[in-house]
């Protein structure tokens, strides 16, 4: 269906542009870039988490898909509640081919997982390890939920059971956003992982197939 949404005027494949909860490297009236997550993608354009300048400034997103790491141009159409919505860019470039990392690294996985985390300040756990859930898993990242809020750039570990029959994975995340969410008024946090070695990388995928797998099992994806 996107391929429909974006195959008129501008004619940008949607394959050429960033999915939901992926994270965009966004620079904004030639301010330095920051890194926040993508809400959602449409024929309308593209809105991301933060409000990270004013209608119509010019505006440059960065960031990696399945097809490789790509430069999109665009604008700021509006701005406000904590989200930033871009024009559909009309030029998308290429600027680094696919990785079979990033080819991988696209998979993500919407599904709740008991966990726990603790700060790790300067990349080493501190202290005892907190309840938490986890949500949104992909190799790159996952969504924190916790009952305080966690200040943007700060570095957590986060301990979840990938697999029942084997130790849990503890993975290093820096905070690149916070929301509260106001059901619960617990907080969510989105998390990019940092230093995966490659048996954790292998846990995550095997969890994300396993869980697919039975999805479609069931007729549910």
């Amino acid at each position: 269906m996107l391929k429909g949404l974006f195959g008129g005027r501008n004619k940008v494949p949607a394959t050429r542009l960033p999915a939901p909860n992926a994270f965009v490297d966004a620079a904004v009236g030639g301010r330095p870039a920051r890194s926040v997550s993508v809400e959602s993608v449409g024929a309308k354009g593209i809105v991301t988490r933060e409000v990270l300048g004013r209608p119509g400034e010019s505006a440059v997103l960065i960031y990696a898909t399945a097809q490789g790491r790509f430069r999109a141009a665009t604008r700021i159409a509006a701005a406000g509640g904590g989200s930033t919505h871009f024009d559909v860019p009309k030029r998308v470039d290429l600027v680094g081919a696919a990785s079979g990392a990033q080819k991988r690294s696209s998979v993500r996985l919407d599904t709740i997982v008991p966990g726990a985390w603790r700060l790790a300040p300067g990349g080493k756990g501190q202290g005892e390890f907190l309840r938490g859930t986890v949500r949104d898993i992909s190799r790159g990242g996952c969504a924190l939920i916790a009952d305080r809020a966690l200040k943007g750039g700060s570095m957590v570990e986060v301990r979840l059971a990938l697999r029942g029959d084997a130790a849990p994975v503890v993975l290093l995340g820096e905070v690149m956003r916070h929301e509260e969410i106001p059901t619960s008024r617990k907080h969510s946090h989105g998390l990019r992982f940092h230093g995966v070695r490659p048996e954790e990388d292998r846990a995550i995928v095997d969890f994300i197939n396993r869980k697919q797998a039975d999805l479609h099992s069931r007729g549910l994806a």
